[in-house]
């Protein structure tokens, strides 16, 4: 999996691209990286831009993080999707 897929730079979005399309292994190694700070405030704002289909994985990395980082506080919004029509 290229978690730069959707850029040509690294940047926030690899971290939503492992969350959301990434194996056991890239979920390991994303957690090892969320014990620095920066890293984890990083994948914490990525959230927000996550597909709907996978809120359950996003509840569980903000979750992780903020286990990590207890004083992490990150906005995340369950219902930031309006409902179809």
């Amino acid at each position: 999996m290229n978690p730069d897929r959707s850029t040509n730079a690294p940047s926030p979005w690899r971290w939503l691209n492992i969350i959301q399309r990434g194996d056991t292994e890239a979920w390991r190694d994303l957690y090892h990286r969320c014990r620095a700070r920066d890293v984890a405030e990083e994948v914490a704002r990525s959230l927000a831009w996550r597909d709907p289909d996978v809120l359950a994985s996003a509840r569980l990395w903000l979750f992780l993080i903020e286990d990590l980082w207890p004083d992490l506080r990150v906005a995340f919004l369950e219902d930031f999707y309006p409902p179809p029509v």
